[in-house]
């Protein structure tokens, strides 16, 4: 229902090449002092091809305008959480919480180091092609300090050498949904009390890749596609100490196997589509003390169609989607269901240069593990006793799932207007959704603990934008594209829904030649101040951005280019409100990033 991320990384080929090709790319950044390589080669002979690609990554500490923790917005917290609640014997502990630690300049823990390694090859025909990939990838990154990260009281640093930052995700905004760590007071048995400073993040994943097309000459099929994927994902929390010793806190887990296979039709008259498969099976597990979610199975098998009707000045799309999903703690703690999913869509054309869509569609989404089973008992399939409940320490809050929530319903009208043709192009899209059983995470009164609930919303949003080719002339360009968007969500029952992106209006120009190019961007993120029962607002900002690239071709079509790029030119204090941990961990500060890339 949010929207789904394809992510092609071309590792397995689809078709011959006449030569070899090359690329090798290296970037520095300032604000984390922070270098990245990248390698590509392809290259084959007669029906064989093959891809091998190589990333290196090393960031120091991020560097930031001002304080990493938002001291300020913490004690508003606080104060709106007293004035919410009666404070009775069991809060009397707020009043005698550590002292955070806190940085100036730089967020602490905030660096990382990762690499990556692939390879795949294919044997293409005349009829399709078949290949294989593996992939492999480390990461050891740190999460930044947070209220129960540690315990200790520290004195700020305005000082920090050559703890930079990235303009990449760090820490917190990484792609591991299942990250969780419990920094409080620790014991290991062995006489070991200190208190746990930072959590560290050591990640492995590895993914072996199997796809094939098969194109058919007949009346009826046109082609099948079928891609099919095993990932096997580990990383273990490393607790920190005070006194600098480390150990593993706990080992997660994760083993999938995924596959999606499509028939595609040929084509009668006016009419085309197609059918797919589409399934995945995922076991997860965790050992140690600080596991929030119990060792889960979990399985989807999804039916899809999909058909189009092109005339003569319109087309649309129909499209339907079934999918049953499983997931298994226990006996006791089961849950499945199947979601159905249709959509309908036109597309009308105005002149040569314009057209007007409409799209309707109903989707539904069933709850996730960690919306299910976070801090859930396996054998009475409720919530864990508040002493046994177990922190996360990617969003730095004690998550309780609920295995009673129903499938999430978004219903969905859209409409847009697209100019793609002349000095003036562009597109505007409004839509509204109402969505049955909205799941999200709502955070308590008091910061620190949040459950998963769901409850009947609304959305309504628009968003656009228009470019104007302002003049073209001895191979040079210059145009300038205007862009804005603003959502505002809403419960049924009536407020405001917690954690939405504010609205943004910016201006980007362009300008180019036949061996360089480079655009500025200026936008305006305005102050959120439509939240959440347990929210604050957001001050709005101003984010800039400049990039320039030149071109030099070389010998046997060869070609260098050197860019720079950038990012948050003023030195902005940018804290994101759709984040949960922006008391915390800021985005970057301004940082430019420079990079050479030779392309064989």
């Amino acid at each position: 229902i949010g929207g789904v991320v394809n992510v092609i990384d071309g590792l397995i080929p689809q078709s011959t090449i006449d030569r070899t090709n090359l690329t090798v790319e290296h970037r520095h950044n300032s604000v984390s002092d922070g270098n990245s390589s990248i390698v590509k080669i392809t290259g084959g002979k007669n029906n064989f091809v093959f891809n091998l690609q190589g990333l290196y990554l090393d960031d120091k500490n991020v560097d930031i305008p001002g304080f990493a923790i938002d001291e300020m917005s913490l004690e508003e917290l606080e104060e709106l959480a007293e004035s919410l609640e009666d404070h009775d014997d069991e809060h009397e502990h707020d009043e005698e919480e550590e002292e955070l630690t806190n940085t100036r300049g730089f967020i602490d823990n905030s660096d990382r180091k990762s690499d990556s390694y692939a390879g795949g090859f294919s044997w293409v025909s005349d009829r399709g092609f078949i290949g294989v990939s593996v992939s492999r990838s480390t990461s050891d990154y740190g999460l930044p300090p947070g209220v129960h990260s540690h315990g200790h009281e520290d004195e700020h640093h305005d000082e920090h050498g050559d703890e930079d930052d990235h303009d990449d995700e760090h820490g917190d905004e990484d792609d591991h949904d299942d990250e969780h760590g419990d920094e409080d007071d620790h014991d290991d048995g062995h006489g070991h009390e200190e208190d746990v400073e930072f959590v560290r993040l050591d990640m492995e994943r590895t993914r072996y890749d199997v796809e094939g097309e098969y194109r058919f000459s007949g009346n009826l099929i046109n082609r099948i596609r079928g891609r099919v994927s095993f990932t096997d994902y580990e990383h273990s929390e490393i607790e920190i100490f005070e006194d600098g010793m480390a150990e593993v806190g706990t080992h997660f887990e994760n083993e999938g196997t995924n596959g999606r296979f499509v028939l595609d039709f040929v084509p009668r008259g006016n009419w085309s589509g197609l059918v797919g498969l589409q399934f995945s099976q995922t076991e997860f597990s965790a050992i140690g003390e600080e596991a929030y979610i119990p060792e889960t199975d979990e399985s989807t098998l999804g039916l899809f169609a999909l058909a189009q009707y092109a005339g003569k000045s319109f087309t649309t799309e129909f499209g339907l989607r079934a999918e049953r999903y499983d997931s298994e703690i226990s006996g006791s703690c089961d849950t499945n269901d199947t979601a159905f999913s249709a959509s309908a869509s036109l597309v009308y054309d105005l002149n040569e240069s314009t057209n007007l869509m409409f799209g309707l569609a109903r989707s539904e989404r069933g709850p996730g593990i960690e919306e299910l089973y976070s801090n859930i008992s396996s054998v009475t399939c409720a919530a864990l006793d508040e002493d046994d409940q177990v922190l996360h320490a990617a969003t730095d809050l004690i998550e309780v799932g609920n295995p009673d929530l129903d499938a999430e319903t978004s219903n969905n009208i859209e409409i847009g207007l697209r100019r793609y043709r002349g000095p003036f192009t562009g597109e505007l899209n409004i839509y509204y959704n109402e969505v049955d059983d909205y799941i999200f995470l709502n955070v308590d009164a008091d910061g620190d603990a949040a459950a998963y609930i769901s409850r009947d919303a609304r959305f309504t949003g628009i968003e656009g934008r228009v470019t104007v080719d302002v003049w073209e002339r001895a191979g040079s360009q210059f145009s300038f594209t205007l862009f804005a968007d603003q959502v505002r969500a809403r419960f049924d029952s009536g407020g405001d829904l917690p954690r939405i992106t504010p609205a943004k209006l910016g201006v980007t120009f362009n300008l180019s030649g036949n061996n360089w190019g480079g655009h500025l961007q200026w936008a305006r993120i305005q102050r959120q101040d439509r939240v959440g029962e347990f929210e604050l607002e957001t001050p709005g900002y101003h984010r800039a951005s400049l990039y320039l690239d030149r071109h030099w071709q070389l010998a046997h079509g060869s070609e260098l280019t050197l860019f720079a790029r950038a990012s948050n030119l003023l030195d902005e204090e940018i804290r994101n409100h759709a984040s949960l941990l922006k008391n915390y961990a800021p985005e970057p500060g301004r940082n430019l990033q420079l990079g050479i890339r030779f392309n064989y």
